[in-house]
């Protein structure tokens, strides 16, 4: 994990204001999470892991609860594999959980098709044909062996086989707009990689899609570490990348401009997800309305003011444009 380079307590000061311009506010929705990550808009609720809390947690924009727990788990990620099903990715645990609708758990996998064990499960992605990608990022180490990996889970929820490996930390992930892609976040390596999709699910000859530097100027004290997180396709045919340790999203278009970017106040921005529509209401129940929308979507981020000292403060917050 990266070295803490920041004021955690006065970082944790600001959130309790709103983040914004005249054209967007970021409004808290969780000032006190714990290493929040993998938000997810589920059953009329927002959903979220606490990596360094007891699972995961929900908001209906009014209060927060509690909506499962596994002190061992380790969350780091969440995925609807159906209107009545969830996936956990346990970090720690080294497994995938899947829960039900109302957070009963139903089966845990640590291991693929083969037999094999896979190294910290961290996000997932939908392949557009029933089934699901998810990455296995290894080691959070400049220094240690590359271990990171990507597995496809088949449409029939059993079949699991790793599809790529040698990935210096995979975290997340997506399919390329076209649905011809697997784009991967390569957090160590600060970029993204492209892996064209076969008719089977598994992935081709892997290509850089591009390197964060190249996408926006670093910003103050920027390292090895301040690279890819949480990484989704928006609604608006954007690409929406979390770069931990630089406390911002980045928004690119298709042909890797940059369109916007989202600033944050947790350094350590961990992922992202869209909020429905009607955000703004939403945005009332954190503390103020929103905008009118400009086109962008409403976006659903998690984010550490610390990921190396207990308790990993953080936050979790709705931005709206």
């Amino acid at each position: 994990m990266s070295l803490n380079r920041f004021n955690s307590a006065a970082w944790f000061a600001v959130t309790l204001l709103a983040w914004g311009s005249a054209h967007a506010t970021l409004r808290v929705v969780d000032p006190a999470s714990i290493y929040p990550e993998g938000p997810l808009w589920f059953d009329g609720r927002l959903l979220y892991v606490e990596y360094a809390g007891p699972g995961i947690k929900a908001w209906d924009g009014r209060k927060i609860s509690t909506f499962w727990k596994h002190e061992k788990c380790g969350p780091s990620g969440l995925f609807a594999s159906g209107p009545d099903r969830l996936i956990v990715a346990c970090y720690d645990s080294n497994s995938i959980v899947e829960l039900d609708s109302q957070g009963h758990e139903l089966r845990s996998i640590d291991k693929d098709s083969a037999g094999h064990a896979f190294m910290g499960p961290n996000d997932f992605a939908a392949d557009g044909h029933g089934g699901l990608y998810f990455s296995a990022s290894g080691v959070y180490d400049l220094d240690a062996p590359i271990t990171g990996t990507v597995l496809h889970v088949a449409a029939d929820g059993r079949t699991i086989i790793q599809v790529a490996d040698t990935i210096h930390y995979s975290n997340g992930l997506t399919l390329s707009k076209d649905g011809k892609h697997l784009l991967v976040a390569e957090g160590l390596a600060g970029r993204i990689l492209s892996f064209p999709i076969a008719a089977d699910g598994s992935l081709g000859p892997r290509s850089v899609w591009a390197r964060l530097r190249d996408l926006a100027p670093p910003t103050a004290n920027e390292d090895a570490f301040n690279g890819p997180d949480g990484f989704k396709l928006g609604p608006d045919g954007n690409y929406y990348i979390a770069q931990n340790g630089s406390g911002r999203i980045l928004v690119v278009d298709d042909s890797k401009q940059l369109v916007r970017v989202i600033e944050v106040p947790t350094p350590y921005v961990t992922n992202l997800n869209f909020a429905p529509a009607g955000a703004g209401s939403l945005g009332a129940a954190a503390g103020g309305t929103g905008a009118a929308d400009s086109g962008a979507p409403s976006v659903f981020v998690t984010g550490s003011f610390d990921q190396v000292k207990p308790p990993y403060p953080g936050a979790v917050y709705l931005w709206t444009p």
